[in-house]
C-alpha cells in the first residue's frame, strides 16, 4: 500500500483497524465497520488492508489522500463537501461560456437546433473538477485541471478512472480557462430529445466512476448475447 499523507503523518501503523478514514478531496468517509459496496469491499475491511488498486468511489481521489476522522468531528458531509459550491459557479461559467460559442456554432450544419447545452453530473474528482457537457453540436467529458496540472493546448493526456484510463486532450476556453475534454459523441445528429441527451450524460458520469466487474456470470451459455458495459459505451462515445 502507497505511504498515506495526513493527520497520521504517514505511518500506517497509527492507524487502528477501526480507524474511520476521510477523502482529502471530497471528505467522503470510510468506515471500516461498513467497506464499501461499490469496490466490494466487505464490512470489517480495516484502510489498511484495502487492496493497492482501491481509491475513493465518490472522487476517485487515491488513498494517500485520506486521513484520519478524529472522534467527533462530523460525517455528514459528502454533498457540501464535494464543493457545492465551488461547483454551482462552474456550472454556471460553463454555461455561459458555452452559450458564448453556441452564437458561432448556430449556423454550421452540425448545429442540432432541437437541443440545449446542459451541464451534468458535476464532481470534484482527484484529477479536478469534472462534468459532462452537451451542447447541441457534442457531448464532452470536460475536466477543469488541478492547478498543478501540465499540458499545452492540443496535447493530450491519460487519466485514470474507475472504470479505465481515458485519453483527455488540453484546450482553453473563454471565460473559463485551461480545460481538458474526452469526447462522447460529435455530432448530435442523433439526439432529437434534450431528456434523452440529460439521460446519457448521467449514465456516462456514472460508469466513468464505476469499477469495471471482472467476475464472469455464472451461467453464460443462456444466450450468446452480450450486454454492453460501461466502459464499452464510453470508450465507444470517445471513438476509442
Amino acid at each position: 500500500m502507497n505511504m498515506f499523507e495526513g493527520s497520521f503523518l504517514g505511518d500506517g501503523e497509527r492507524i487502528g483497524d477501526d480507524t474511520v478514514m476521510e477523502c482529502g478531496v471530497c471528505w467522503w468517509v470510510y468506515d471500516p465497520s461498513e467497506g464499501d459496496e461499490v469496490w466490494q469491499v466487505p464490512p470489517g475491511t480495516a484502510f489498511t488492508d484495502l487492496p493497492d488498486h482501491w481509491r475513493c468511489p465518490h472522487c476517485d481521489a487515491a488513498q494517500h489522500q485520506f486521513m484520519v476522522l478524529r472522534p467527533g468531528e462530523s460525517r455528514d458531509r459528502p454533498d457540501t463537501a464535494a464543493g457545492e459550491t465551488e461547483l454551482a459557479a462552474l456550472r454556471g461559467s460553463l454555461l455561459a461560456a458555452y452559450q458564448r460559442v453556441a452564437e458561432t456554432m448556430r449556423s454550421l450544419p452540425v448545429y442540432n437546433a432541437k437541443l440545449d447545452i446542459q451541464v451534468v453530473g458535476s464532481r470534484r474528482c482527484g484529477h479536478g473538477s469534472l462534468a459532462v457537457v452537451a451542447t447541441p453540436w457534442s457531448m464532452n467529458l470536460l475536466l477543469l485541471p488541478l492547478p498543478n496540472a501540465t499540458g499545452r493546448e492540443g496535447s493530450s493526456r491519460d487519466l485514470a478512472f474507475p472504470s479505465g484510463s481515458y485519453s483527455f486532450i488540453a484546450g482553453h476556453l473563454d471565460g473559463v480557462g485551461v480545460i481538458e475534454t474526452c469526447s462522447l459523441f460529435s455530432p448530435m445528429a442523433e439526439f432529437d430529445d434534450p431528456a434523452a441527451v440529460t439521460a446519457v450524460a448521467e449514465a456516462a458520469i456514472e460508469a466513468l466512476f464505476t469499477p469495471v466487474e471482472t467476475e464472469q456470470p455464472a451461467n453464460t451459455s443462456a444466450s450468446t448475447e452480450k450486454p454492453i458495459s460501461r466502459r464499452s459505451f464510453l470508450r465507444a462515445g470517445s471513438g476509442e
